[in-house]
């Protein structure tokens, strides 16, 4: 038995260099271990019906393992102790005594995966017990607990405490009662490799970073260095020096959003428009300070104050030369002289702005038109009005003296006729035919002369102005009647080509 167990423990031992193990399911355990027994009497039917008494005394041992699953593992162990028996047993010579066990066991294993695992252990085999002509062989049973102490992901210290009961035989009386305790290593080879979460090459057991990032570098412990210290790991990191600071995108590198030449980070205006010129700082500059930034501004040298389109261009709403915003008279009229402040002048105060106005001398209070020049009088002619009757001209009974209030009414003919002077009249005086009507005729020419002279008077050009004398020979009315004779009592004005 002893050789078989040599030989299988070298198999195993060889095995061991070349795979690994860790508890799993399907690995293997392989060991040695020693440990100190405390015997019972083994009552002897052969020596004398004596009991022999054998030190409590040193065990040496080895064994294989096989997990079915993590938690549960069969076990095969062979073991040897060799001591000494109370010399004084009537008909001993050689006090020496030999027990040697093979055993296999079933073990339930408490926390898979850590570094230290307890472990219950429950089991049979073969009890050997040899003396002096005594050699035997029972059925014992046995029952303890232990605990592994992982060293390494393969390698393990491992402490057994054990108690033994084994059977009366042929030559051996009554059950015997052993304790044993052992203290050994493990190799655990071969089965699945030890769980790694996050596949980091740092098993779970020993991983303090099981949810670390694929790809990512990893110390010992299984945590994740981050070198330039921006958030992703190195070994994922694309970008590995990038300056503290500096936001990055999934791939550890600077990103730069607004495209300013900045990165987000130091930048301290990230949301600058495409094109704008910045500062060391990322932040658009406006040198004109219209509002539109340097680099979008298409009319850099605004004036201060001016307001500006989209493009930073000064606007001029009413087109006077003068922008928007520094313009104090916004709304003046296209085409008008404006000063500096952009409102419009008035040279002759008329009202009538300068470069609207066609007159721009006019004295001060001449009415004046929309033009701005003189307001003419209205004319005495229209194409469907040729002649005029002049209704309160009026003379003294029978003569050719003008009344006072005929003023105002040739003073208005008069000042239409400086307006137009293009226009030359007519003065026919008319009479009713009371009387002789030589003397009607007459008259009636005395009474034109007169308003010619008054005319001409007021400043109007005598060769503009022909008195003619018609009597009572053109009337307009009924002279029957005193209503008839007062219209026929006229001064009529005609235009003369």
């Amino acid at each position: 038995m002893r050789k078989l167990f040599s030989i299988l423990a070298a198999t195993l031992l060889a095995t061991s260099l070349t795979s690994a193990g860790h508890g799993e399911s399907g690995d293997w355990e392989f060991g040695p271990y020693v440990g100190y027994a405390t015997l019972d009497d083994y009552d002897t039917v052969e020596l004398n019906d004596d009991a022999v008494r054998p030190d409590d005394d040193i065990l040496f041992g080895g064994r294989v393992g096989y997990f079915f699953v993590p938690h549960w593992s069969l076990e095969a162990s062979y073991q040897v102790l060799s001591t000494s028996s109370d010399p004084t047993l009537t008909g001993i010579a050689d006090p020496g005594v030999d027990l040697d066990s093979a055993r296999l066991n079933v073990l339930f294993n408490f926390r898979p995966g850590a570094n230290f695992r307890p472990f219950l252990t429950l089991g049979a085999g073969l009890e050997g017990f040899e003396a002096e002509a005594l050699d035997e062989s029972e059925i014992g049973y046995n029952g303890g607990f232990g605990l592994r102490w992982f060293a390494g992901d393969h390698f393990a210290f491992r402490l057994d405490g054990r108690y033994i009961l084994a059977g009366a035989g042929d030559k051996i009386n009554d059950d015997q009662a052993n304790i044993e305790g052992t203290l050994g290593f493990s190799w655990l080879f071969g089965g699945a490799p030890p769980p790694d979460t996050d596949g980091d090459g740092v098993p779970d057991r020993r991983d303090k970073c099981l949810d670390t990032p694929r790809g990512a570098t990893v110390d010992k412990t299984g945590c994740p260095s981050d070198t330039d210290g921006d958030g992703v790991f190195d070994g994922i990191d694309q970008c590995p020096d990038t300056p503290q600071g500096h936001k990055v995108d999934g791939k550890g590198c600077s990103q730069d959003t607004d495209g300013d030449g900045v990165h987000d980070g130091p930048d301290a205006c990230p949301n600058t428009p495409k094109g704008a010129t910045v500062d060391a700082k990322g932040c658009p500059a406006d040198a004109d300070g219209d509002g539109v930034y340097d680099g979008l501004d298409q009319c850099p040298g605004t004036a201060k104050g001016a307001k500006v389109d989209a493009k930073g261009c000064p606007i001029d709403t009413d087109g006077d030369g003068v922008f928007d915003g520094i313009d104090q008279c916004p709304n003046t009229p296209k085409g008008a002289k404006v000063d500096a402040k952009g409102c419009p002048t008035d040279g002759d105060g008329d009202k009538v702005y300068d470069g609207l106005d066609k007159c721009p001398d006019t004295p001060k209070g001449t009415p004046v038109d929309a033009t701005g020049c003189t307001l003419k009088a209205a004319p005495l002619f229209t194409p469907e009005k040729q002649s005029l009757v002049l209704e309160g001209v009026n003379f003294a009974s029978n003569k050719a003296v003008l009344t006072p209030e005929s003023s105002a009414v040739l003073d208005k003919i008069a000042e239409s006729l400086r307006d137009w002077p293009e226009v030359k009249v007519e003065v026919g005086g008319h009479t009713d035919s009371s009387g002789d009507a030589s003397h009607n005729l007459r008259l009636s020419g005395q009474r034109a002369k007169a308003v010619v002279e008054y005319l001409v008077g007021k400043g109007i050009d005598a060769s503009r102005i022909t008195a003619k004398a018609y009597g009572e020979g053109s009337p307009i009315a009924d002279n029957e009647t005193p209503e008839g004779k007062a219209k026929n009592r006229r001064v009529e004005l005609k235009p003369v080509d």
